[in-house]
Parts: C-alpha cells; structure tokens; sequence
C-alpha cells in the first residue's frame, strides 16, 4: 500500500506565495491580515501578518525603522522578557526595489530559535516571523533561511 505524504502547503494572499515544505497546519486568529501556520511535528510555526505602515510623515525610512522597532518590541514582549532572549541588530536592505529589515534570535537556552523577515511595499508591513523549536543549529538555519528567501510578491 502506498503511503501519500503532502509535499508542501502553500500560502497565496494579496499577491504574496510561500510554498512551507510538508504538512502544516493554519491556526486560527482572530486578526484579519494574520496567519499563522504549525508544522506536522510542531516543531517548527510561521506567522505571517499584513498591516499598513503607519503613518507620520513621508519619511519613508523613519516610518520603517519605527515599524521595526515596534514588532522588535513585541516579540521582546511575546517572550515576556525572557532572560535568555537574545537577538540580533535589523539589517536593512532592498529584495528587487521593496524595503525589508531582517533580525533572527534564540531563547530558552537557545532550543527556540527564529527568524524575522518585514517587507515594506507600497506602504504595507509585511512580516514573516519563522520560529523553530528543539531543531539543531544547522537545521534551524537552513529552515529559516531558505523559508525566508523563498517568499514572493507578485512579479518577484
């Protein structure tokens, strides 16, 4: 008998697809413009959320230094303070013309770890946040990283 196993599960939202590698579950949330999806094995989640850049100004840079300073806060928050959280520094860059800010971190003696990947078009927050839990370092990694670089907008 032959066994089928789901190959990929696939998100497709307002122009932006990510393809997550085997079987993964949506759960449920009660905010419109997130979307949270759990891996088979529960040991890997990807959150994904859509909001507009908030305003204040034309200064395009500032409103996302600010949008990364606050979803920074938040996850701080969603740790609740953990003494052991720690994460790196934004780098900031462009992916074919769009604004993105990236950061990773660990907690828990360093056995969750995640990535954070926020996409800035045309005045919209886009963020991808890649969380792992008891996967190696190197497994970790190559998850996060290649999840991440595998998202597309659109035409890119």
């Amino acid at each position: 008998m032959a066994h089928w196993k789901k190959r990929e599960t696939l998100f497709a939202e307002y122009g932006v697809n990510l393809a997550l590698p085997g079987h993964w579950q949506l759960r449920p949330s009660d905010e419109a413009g997130r979307w949270s999806y759990r891996s088979a094995d529960r040991r890997e989640q990807m959150t994904i959320s859509r909001a507009e850049l908030p305003g204040g100004g034309n200064n395009e840079d500032a409103l996302i230094h600010r949008a990364v300073a606050r979803h920074r806060k938040a996850v701080e928050l969603g740790f609740d303070r953990a003494p052991d959280l720690a994460m790196t520094e934004p780098h900031y860059g462009e992916r074919c013309g769009v604004p993105e800010a990236r950061y990773a971190g660990t907690a828990n003696d360093e056995r969750h770890r995640f990535w954070a990947l926020l996409l800035f078009p045309e005045r919209t927050v886009w963020s991808f946040f890649y969380e792992t839990f008891n996967l190696s370092e190197a497994d970790a990694e190559a998850r996060g990283q290649g999840l991440l670089e595998s998202i597309r907008f659109g035409a890119f």
